[in-house]
C-alpha cells in the first residue's frame, strides 16, 4: 500500500503529524472561484461562524483545526450538519485523527458544487468516500436532505444539512479494536505502517515554537506487508475486496495451534550429500523465526479481490447462503509456497459462522474461527522435481547423471510425467546413489511418495521393461538440532525408511513411508533435510539405473483425508 496523502490541518507541527487522505494526488491549490455569487467578502469559516444553527459543527471543526483551512483561499464545499441533528456530545469525546477524517472531512470536498436545477453528482470528499448529491428543487446528499442549500461564500459554498452524513470505513480503516475485538490482527498490519512528510509538496505556514508548521501537509504512505502479499488496494474506495477478519480469540486459537508446526532450534547441523563427511552449521534467532512465519501463515487466504475469477460471487454472498461457484482464489503474491486456490467445499467452510461487516470497498467477514485448512495455506503439499539441478545431488563417484524432458515420453507408456521431465542416474562401478532435498518442510509429519520411470519412457523398442529396486534413506535433524540424534563427525548420518520395488509397466507413484520431521526448515535458507535413493541389483530380474521424475510429501492430514474422501477437490501445485 503506497500512497500520497495530505492533512489540511491549518497548523500542525512537523514533529506531530497527523493522517488524512485525498481523492486525488494534489497538484495545486483549488483557489477560489471568481464568478461565485453570494456573501463574497465572507468565507466558509466566517459564514459558519456566523450562524447560530451550525455552532456544534464550528465547534468541532475548531476542535481538529479546520477553521483555519475554511478560511483560507482554497475552495470547498461544506454539507454543515445543523445543530442537535448528530451526536455532538459523542464527537467531542473522539479523537482528533479520527473526527477529522470520519466527520470533518466527511463533510467537505474541493470545488464548488452549487444545488441548481437537476443535481446528480457523485461527490468525492476530503476522505476520499464517495457519495451522491441530488435532487431538483429539494436536495439530498447521501439521502441526508438539505435543509438550506447554496449559502455562498468567497471560498465555496455551504449547504446545511438535516443531520450528519453517513460515514463507511473501508476494509483499511476497519482494522481497529474500535468495534469489534480485533485488536490483535490490527495490531499486526499496523506495525508495517509507515508515513512520512514530503516538505516539497506541503504548504508551508508560521514558525511556532521554532519548529515550521505547515497550512497544508502532504504525507507519503506506506505499508510494506500490504504490498509484500498484493493487498496494496484494501484503503481504496474504488476497489473490492472480501477480507475474512479473526478475532483476538480467533488469532490466539489460531496461532497456538499453527504454531506447532514451526518448532526451531536455534543451530542445527546441515548435511551436505555431495561432500563426504561435511557438515555446516546453520544458525538463527529461532523465536523470532517461529513467530513471524506463524503470523505470515495466518494471514494466508484472508483477502480475496472481489473482481476477479469466481470471486465476484463475494460481492454479494450473505450469511446462511452457499457459494455455488467452483473455488475462490485469494490474494497473496508468495507463490512459492501458497498458491491461493481454495476449491468450494473448504471456500464454504471459511465463513461458517462469520458476520458480514459492508465496507465501502467490499466486506470484512469477522470469524471467532479461522477456519483454514493446513494444507490449503501454510502446510502444503511439497512436490520436488527429480530433474531440477537445485534439489538432486550425486552421492559417492562415478555416477552418471542424465536430465530427459518430458516432450520424449514414450505414448505407450501409461502416466503423465510431472513438469518438465525426469532425472536417470547409473553408475558403472557402484550402486547409482543419489540425494534429493526436500525445501521448506515443517515440524509435521509428511507421507512421502516417490515417482519412478520406467526404462522403456523414452526407448520405445524397450518392451519388456524390469522394475528397480531402491534403497530410501532420509537425513533430517532432531530436537537438538543433530543429524538423526549422531553427534560425532563420521559415517554418514542416515535412517533407512522403505526398500521399493517399481513397477515398470507404468510412471509408477510409490509409498515409501510417513515421516515426522522433529524440526522445521521453512525460511531457514536452502540447508534442507534429504532423501537418499540408493539402487539395489540383485541378478538380471531388476533394472539397474534409478529414473526419478518427482518426490511427493504430502501433510499426513491430507493424506488422510483424501482416502477417506476420495471426491475431495483441493489445489495441487506443479499439476
Amino acid at each position: 500500500m503506497k500512497k500520497i496523502y495530505r492533512n489540511v490541518m491549518a497548523v500542525m507541527a512537523l514533529a506531530l503529524g497527523a493522517l488524512t487522505t485525498a481523492c486525488s494526488d494534489w497538484d495545486d491549490h483549488y483557489v477560489a472561484d471568481a464568478t461565485m455569487q453570494g456573501n463574497a467578502n465572507a468565507t466558509l469559516w466566517e459564514n459558519i461562524q456566523a450562524d447560530s444553527q451550525l455552532s456544534q459543527f464550528a465547534t468541532l471543526l475548531k476542535k481538529v483545526g479546520f477553521d483555519k483551512n475554511l478560511n483560507a483561499s482554497q475552495t470547498f464545499t461544506v454539507w454543515a450538519p445543523l445543530n442537535g441533528t448528530f451526536d455532538f456530545e459523542r464527537l467531542m469525546q473522539t479523537a482528533n485523527d479520527t473526527l477529522l477524517n470520519e466527520f470533518v472531512e466527511n463533510h467537505i470536498a474541493r470545488s464548488n458544487f452549487p444545488a441548481s436545477g437537476t443535481v446528480a453528482d457523485k461527490i468525492c470528499l476530503l476522505n476520499e468516500k464517495s457519495m451522491m448529491f441530488q435532487g431538483n428543487g429539494s436536495y439530498t446528499m447521501s439521502d441526508v436532505a438539505v435543509a438550506t442549500p447554496n449559502i455562498a461564500s468567497k471560498n465555496g459554498v455551504i449547504h446545511t444539512l438535516q443531520g450528519k452524513l453517513p460515514f463507511l470505513p473501508n476494509i483499511y480503516e476497519s482494522l481497529n479494536a474500535v468495534h469489534y475485538p480485533i485488536d490483535s490482527i490490527a495490531n499486526f498490519f499496523h506495525h508495517y505502517d509507515e508515513k512520512e512528510l514530503r516538505p516539497g509538496l506541503s504548504v508551508e505556514g508560521p514558525i511556532v515554537n521554532g519548529e515550521i508548521t505547515y497550512l497544508d501537509s502532504v504525507f507519503y504512505e506506506n505499508n510494506d506487508l500490504f504490498t509484500r502479499y498484493g493487498w496494496n488496494y484494501i484503503n481504496e474506495e474504488d476497489s473490492s475486496y472480501t477480507m475474512i477478519v479473526p478475532t483476538n480469540d480467533a488469532w490466539t486459537k489460531a496461532y497456538n495451534s499453527i504454531s506447532k508446526y514451526f518448532n526451531y532450534v536455534s543451530g542445527y547441523k546441515f548435511d551436505d550429500q555431495s561432500l563426504a563427511n561435511n557438515d555446516t552449521t546453520v544458525t538463527f534467532d529461532a523465536d523470532y523465526l517461529r513467530d513471524s512465519l506463524v503470523r505470515k501463515s495466518m494471514m494466508s487466504n484472508l483477502f480475496y479481490n472481489n473482481n476477479l475469477y469466481d470471486n465476484k460471487a463475494l460481492k454479494t454472498f450473505q450469511q446462511g447462503e452457499r457459494l455455488m461457484n467452483d473455488s475462490l482464489t485469494s490474494t497473496y503474491n508468495d507463490l512459492s509456497r501458497y498458491e491461493g486456490i481454495i476449491y468450494n467445499e473448504d471456500a464454504n467452510d471459511l465463513f461458517v459462522g462469520a458476520t458480514r461487516l459492508e465496507r465501502s470497498n467490499g466486506a470484512m467477514w469477522i470469524t471467532d474461527t479461522l477456519r483454514q485448512r493446513p494444507w490449503n495455506t501454510f502446510n502444503p503439499i511439497i512436490q520436488v522435481e527429480g530433474e531440477s539441478s537445485m534439489t538432486n545431488v550425486s552421492v559417492g563417484y562415478n555416477n552418471n547423471i542424465f536430465v530427459y524432458t518430458s516432450d520424449a515420453q514414450n505414448p505407450a507408456v501409461p502416466g503423465r510425467l510431472s513438469r518438465y521431465g525426469f532425472v536417470e542416474v547409473s553408475n558403472s562401478a557402484a550402486n547409482p546413489t543419489f540425494s534429493v532435498y526436500l525445501p521448506e518442510v515443517l515440524s509435521t509429519t509428511y507421507a512421502i511418495y516417490a515417482v519412478f520411470v520406467p526404462s522403456n519412457i523414452i526407448n520405445v523398442y524397450d518392451t519388456v521393461p524390469k522394475p528397480n529396486l531402491v534403497n530410501v534413506q532420509i537425513s533430517y535433524n532432531t530436537e537438538t538440532g543433530d543429524l538423526n540424534g549422531v553427534r560425532p563427525n563420521g559415517a554418514r548420518r542416515l535412517t533407512s525408511l522403505a526398500r521399493v520395488t517399481t513397477d515398470p509397466t507404468k510412471i509408477d507413484t510409490v509409498f515409501v513411508s510417513d515421516f515426522t520431521f522433529p524440526m522445521a526448515y521453512a525460511g531457514t535458507g536452502r540447508y534442507y533435510p534429504s532423501l537418499v535413493f540408493q539402487g539395489q541389483a540383485t541378478g538380471k530380474s531388476y533394472e539397474y539405473p534409478i529414473r526419478l521424475d518427482c518426490v511427493i510429501l504430502v501433510p499426513k492430514e491430507l493424506d488422510t483425508y483424501i482416502k477417506e474422501h476420495p471426491d475431495y477437490k483441493f489445489y495441487r501445485p506443479n499439476n
